[in-house]
């Protein structure tokens, strides 16, 4: 076998690896377009990178047929190439969006490793694991209660970090809609996209008199979610600046 041939096995299987891991990401944790909002697109580049290159360049480096020690060679770059998979694999597994939560005037993505763990138990609950959760989230009734998570959210981690207060988001269906804003606004804050808008709307079998939106709060990229003027329902994340 060739040096070239060896790299270039090397790099369909990297490939095929790859492949995978990018449908289950793009359409099963990270739905579109989340995979942006919270910055995962950043790291699976970097993980897209080692594997695909790191790896198969080695072998090209290091492959020659007959060379003694050839067999411990590859298997040390198959290691490495294999660490460096698990730990981009874990690293975007624990950032996973687990809960898109309303609190009535927008919606917050909550990641994997945002959620306490005691918070968990408190709840009765675990993490979803196949893609995010769309909740409600109700005000707490104690007033301890309701003075820790204000200043928890002073920090970054409002109700929807908190599963115990997690709600179904029909019960908040006339808060959401009370406190969402009409199309018009969404094009003054994305002046020269009135078209993209539109277009993403009419795909979708909606327009701007019968939709609202609310902004949605995400680690890199804050976004838009539209909603069903009518009835409050979510129609869908669109890649829009909510606010200024």
């Amino acid at each position: 076998m060739t040096r070239r041939r060896a790299a270039s096995i090397h790099l369909s299987l990297s490939a095929l690896v790859c492949t995978a891991l990018f449908l289950a990401f793009w359409f099963v944790l990270y739905p579109s377009p989340l995979f942006t909002a919270v910055g995962g697109r950043e790291i699976f580049l970097v993980l897209l990178c080692v594997d695909m290159v790191l790896g198969p360049l080695l072998t090209l480096i290091v492959f020659q047929d007959g060379k003694k020690y050839l067999r411990f060679d590859l298997a040390a770059i198959a290691v490495v190439q294999l660490v460096a998979l698990a730990y981009g694999v874990h690293t975007l597994w624990a950032g996973r969006p687990v809960y898109l939560a309303a609190l009535g005037h927008r919606f917050d993505v909550v990641m994997a490793n945002e959620v306490n763990p005691e918070e968990l138990v408190t709840a009765k609950a675990s993490l979803p694991w196949f893609g995010p959760e769309w909740v409600g989230t109700a005000l707490a009734t104690d007033g301890a209660e309701r003075e820790r998570i204000v200043l928890s959210a002073l920090a970054g981690a409002d109700y929807g970090h908190f599963p115990q207060h997690h709600v179904p988001l029909a019960t908040m269906r006339d808060e959401m809609l009370a406190k969402s804003r009409p199309i018009a606004s969404l094009t003054t804050y994305n002046p020269g996209r009135g078209d993209e808008i539109r277009l993403w709307l009419n795909a979708r079998g909606a327009n701007e008199l019968n939709t609202v939106f609310q902004g949605l709060r995400a680690r890199s990229e804050d976004m838009t979610v539209i909603l069903d003027k009518r009835s409050g329902d979510v129609i869908g994340i669109a890649p829009f600046r909510p606010w200024d």
